[in-house]
């Protein structure tokens, strides 16, 4: 099936991109989330009429974005865990934890937004990454220190 992309999609094309994919691709994910629309003449023909309409509002979505993205950078959040032996954690840090903790920091976050291949296990410093917008990531400091007695 033809479609035509409204926004970037990891491994799949930029916006406005006419790209090939599977029906179940487009019917189960892509066309849900709006992310998508099928490629059809009159969809095409909107497209190109609205392009620069549709690539000034894409413009203003990425600056701010990269505006999100420079506060994120500035944040730094400590979550307290339970200590079983030594380092490591009764339970784990998950991407729901940090981004709960982040957006108590200030910074309104979702979990999907938060890029956490494995909870974390053991106390330290980790920088995670936290997916903004399409193509804009920032890193955050999380800080899993013991819980005080």
């Amino acid at each position: 099936m033809e479609i035509i992309l409204k926004a970037n999609v990891p491994h799949l094309g930029k916006m406005l991109d006419v790209v090939k994919v599977k029906d179940g691709y487009a019917r189960n994910y892509l066309f849900p989330r709006k992310l998508a629309v099928r490629a059809t003449k009159e969809a095409k023909a909107q497209i190109e009429s609205n392009r620069a309409a549709l690539e000034a509002q894409f413009q203003k979505e990425l600056a701010a974005a990269g505006d999100v993205a420079a506060k994120l950078s500035q944040v730094s959040v400590n979550l307290e865990r339970r200590v079983v032996e030594g380092e490591r954690l009764y339970g784990s840090v998950t991407a729901g934890d940090i981004a709960e903790a982040i957006t108590k920091a200030g910074v309104k976050v979702s979990r999907a937004q938060i890029d956490l291949a494995e909870p974390i296990k053991q106390l330290g410093v980790y920088t995670v990454t936290v997916k903004v917008f399409s193509d804009v990531e920032a890193q955050v400091k999380v800080w899993v220190v013991a819980e005080k007695a």
